[in-house]
């Protein structure tokens, strides 16, 4: 006969297992106090483009071709899941066929932490961040309809399982994605 885990043990087990998987998302903080007007679009959307820029330190950085990379197939994954067309260029289209929205991103800082470094060397690799900003425009037209603020970390506390620069990436793909849509 199998020998029981007392109840206790099972419990603790059971909360280990939930903090671990509750660490693995990454999520989009926004500042505080600032009220979040909806996206407001005109007609219809079928594609979200994102062109992605940096600040002159963020575009320095040694990782920074690596980082940009990881944009293309976070905003494919996000607004295909949405049911959308989605791509990143690497500068602002002059339209779009079918309409749909530009989506501007400054990354201003981001230290790029990959998994592997993560899972390798623990929390030694240090944290993860994004801080960017975007102006979203509406094509055809090019107005601008909002402009947004993202700003994404990681913390050595939550361990090998925290939100590294991809899911960082994909989380804030993510929102943009959702904001177009109505839904965010």
């Amino acid at each position: 006969m199998p020998a029981r885990l007392p109840r206790a043990a099972r419990s603790l087990c059971l909360l280990a297992a939930a903090a671990l998987l509750s660490a693995c998302a990454a999520t989009v903080q926004r500042p505080a106090g600032v009220p979040v007007e909806p996206v407001a679009i005109d007609g219809d959307v079928r594609q979200i483009v994102l062109v992605v820029d940096g600040s002159d330190a963020a575009r320095a950085s040694e990782d920074w071709s690596e980082f940009r990379a990881l944009w293309d197939e976070a905003m494919r994954h996000s607004a295909s899941a949405a049911g959308l067309q989605g791509s990143v260029r690497d500068s602002r289209p002059a339209a779009l066929d079918p309409p749909g929205v530009v989506v501007a991103l400054r990354v201003d800082s981001y230290r790029y932490v990959s998994t592997g470094a993560r899972y390798g060397l623990g929390v030694m690799t240090g944290n993860a961040h994004i801080k960017a900003s975007a102006q979203f425009v509406q094509m055809p037209g090019g107005r601008v309809v909002a402009t947004r603020s993202y700003d994404t970390t990681s913390s050595a506390w939550q361990g090998i399982f925290a939100p590294m620069t991809v899911k960082q990436v994909q989380a804030i793909t993510d929102r943009i994605v959702a904001e177009v849509s109505g839904g965010g």
